[in-house]
């Protein structure tokens, strides 16, 4: 008989049992540890990101409201957003909230569902003049519950290519990307492909929506599909049994919502899309953030069951000669702690700057082999334009977009490559300092009695070095994080390794590949510098003007991408630092825990002794039970 699978624990789940270890912590030790509650909160949330991409006109926006089931929640017909993101969160009540760039210092504007044309379409506010940098929705959709979050976006053809530049700001940060065409226009075309080659350079988490199915009959649609999955085949480099596709239609939907009519919402397409968000996507992003709640949730247990450990010591100690010979071992651990922090801590600081230091100049090197003046993408891009020089300037000048968007890309991928790397030599450098470390703190201030590890570099750093990632990560309600909503959770696929201290740094460095990548990726080619070349009649003097542009234009990304990447690796050598000092503080802290506890022993009543047993054995059963939860709970997630 085939034994079920133990299905795996619930974020809420997770947050609870992380927040009931927290409180046997605080009763063990005497104090809190604000840093390790600061990681509840956004595992309690779990908000998982949905971006929705597309052409304008193509149906997004009516996809995203038959999606939550509410008609009008965002606007739709001939109206096309501006600037504006409209960020979809669940909430009580329907409510709508403009925030403005940060730059205006106005507040956030609570406004009526009437009003969202004057903030958040092109013909209410063209060109953005009201400076709005998103409109915050918040809806009672039963779907958004239990941290579901979709982002609509604006349409990236047709003439608005500010749009292209807004929505490449939330893909690197997405946990699922949904690109939308439809039944009734043209398969696939030439811009769709480039933005998608661009997608793809930036996440592989796109999946694709065919909407307005109920418009051409199934044999149409389907062909569509087989045509459009070719394309993406061909022209994207996807293969074709990894393309995920979908067909819906938006308005059968509606209709079905709203006389409750089974059949057209069968006819609808949207029971497969919801159940593959619902199922697979959202589970799975649910996974991640499980695996490094209980990974936290046991560390800190460790922490516990050594102070508790502390304590039974002292207790145990009950004749005279046992506490001389604990008294002993503690002054000889307080010793050479205190030669570790003098002789050994330095060493390895030094070590970890100067292994930085080669980190930082590799790096810095492979970006500017390929994005400086005359490097190697500028190379690429000269020898383009070089076989254009029989083609009419119109024709390089038409072609000089796409080939700035292909330098941008090639740029992406270099930022791609660069932060692999990084991942791969900071776990390597960790890993040798945690050994080392390990090797020179004395054993009595590194294991517990049954042998386990519960104060090593690793564990210190992945605290310390945490604050780094809750900059980049949701940690509050909607409308307290705004823009910062969307924060990274770049690592967490290999926090496995080196007791998760990637994933509290790599983060740092993700949310300046992100930004940075937003901006390489975004659509400069604007009418200035087409308007200044344009007037150049020669085809080797429109080659040189192209050639020219591009190469500023990669000097400047070298440039952000160079300051970005300085201040990660600032950020992070200070607090890997901090790491080493607070590793010592607190075995010294834990010490002289000891030495008091000791004293008060010496001192204590038969009664005295018994109440404080009593106390030792309840925390030791609370401790068993919830080392037995956490395991559950891990081995649930498999």
């Amino acid at each position: 008989m085939k034994q079920e699978q133990t299905p795996p624990p619930s974020l809420r789940n997770v947050a609870n049992l992380m927040a009931r270890i927290s409180l046997l912590d605080e009763k063990a030790s005497g104090k809190k540890d604000e840093e390790y509650l600061s990681n509840i909160q956004p595992v309690a949330l779990g908000l998982f990101r949905l971006v929705v991409m597309g052409e304008i006109k193509k149906g997004k926006s009516s996809f995203i409201n038959a999606l939550c089931g509410v008609e009008g929640l965002v606007p739709v017909n001939d109206e096309v957003a501006t600037s504006t993101i409209f960020k979809i969160h669940q909430g009580p009540t329907l409510k709508y909230t403009v925030f403005f760039e940060p730059a205006t210092g106005k507040p956030p504007l609570e406004i009526s569902q009437a009003e969202i044309a004057n903030y958040g379409t092109e013909k209410g506010n063209p060109n953005n003049k009201k400076q709005v940098d998103l409109i915050g929705v918040q809806s009672p959709a039963k779907l958004l519950e239990g941290g579901l979050v979709i982002v609509d976006t604006p349409g990236v053809g047709g003439l608005f290519k500010k749009h292209r530049e807004i929505t490449f700001r939330y893909a690197p940060r997405a946990d699922a990307v949904f690109f939308v065409t439809d039944s009734v226009e043209s398969p696939l075309g030439g811009d769709e492909v480039s933005f998608l080659k661009e997608l793809r350079r930036v996440t592989p988490l796109v999946y694709f929506v065919q909407t307005k199915c109920g418009e051409a009959g199934q044999a149409a649609n389907d062909a569509m599909m087989e045509n459009n999955i070719n394309i993406l085949q061909e022209k994207v480099g996807i293969p074709k049994g990894e393309v995920r596709y979908f067909q819906v239609d938006s308005k059968l939907k509606i209709e079905g919502d709203r006389i409750h009519n089974l059949e057209d919402l069968k006819d609808s397409g949207y029971a497969p899309v919801i159940s593959y968000l619902q199922n697979v996507l959202k589970p799975a992003r649910d996974r991640n953030i499980a695996t490094m709640g209980l990974r936290r949730a046991a560390s800190k247990l460790a922490d516990v069951k050594a102070s508790i450990i502390r304590e039974r010591s002292v207790l145990d100690a009950d004749t005279a000669e046992k506490q001389a010979s604990l008294k002993e071992q503690i002054q000889e651990t307080e010793s050479k702690l205190n030669s570790w922090n003098t002789d050994v801590r330095p060493q390895l600081i030094k070590e970890f700057q100067v292994e930085v230091a080669a980190i930082l100049s590799d790096l810095t090197a492979i970006i500017s082999d390929k994005l400086r003046t005359g490097g190697e993408i500028a190379e690429q891009a000269g020898d383009a334009l070089n076989s254009l020089r029989d083609c009419q300037p119109e024709k390089i000048y038409l072609d000089a977009e796409n080939l700035v968007a292909a330098t941008r890309g090639a740029a992406s991928e270099v930022m791609v490559d660069v932060s692999k790397q990084l991942e791969t030599r900071f776990v390597l450098l960790i890993e040798a300092l945690s050994v080392k470390a390990g090797a020179g703190i004395p054993s009595t201030a590194l294991i517990a009695h049954d042998g386990t590890s519960n104060s090593t570099l690793v564990k210190y750093a992945d605290s310390r070095l945490q604050q780094l990632v809750e900059k980049g990560k949701e940690g509050r309600l909607f409308e307290k994080v705004r823009t910062g909503l969307y924060g990274g959770m770049a690592g967490v696929a290999i926090a496995s390794v080196a007791g998760g201290i990637i994933g509290s740094v790599v983060p740092v460095v993700g949310t300046v590949i992100g930004s940075t990548i937003g901006m390489m990726i975004a659509s400069w080619w604007g009418a200035a510098q087409a308007g200044e070349i344009i007037r150049s009649k020669e085809s080797s003097v429109a080659i040189q003007q192209v050639h020219a542009f591009i190469e500023r234009d990669l000097a400047s990304i070298q440039n952000q991408v160079k300051m970005g990447i300085d201040k990660a690796f600032n950020s992070i050598r200070m607090k890997a630092e901090e790491a080493l000092g607070d590793m010592v503080k607190r075995s010294m802290e834990q010490l002289a825990d000891s030495r008091k506890s000791l004293k008060e022993r010496a001192r204590a009543t038969a009664q005295e002794i018994a109440e404080v047993r009593q106390k030792v054995e309840a925390s030791e059963n609370a401790l068993a039970a919830l080392a037995k939860e956490v395991s559950a709970m891990e081995t649930s997630l498999g």
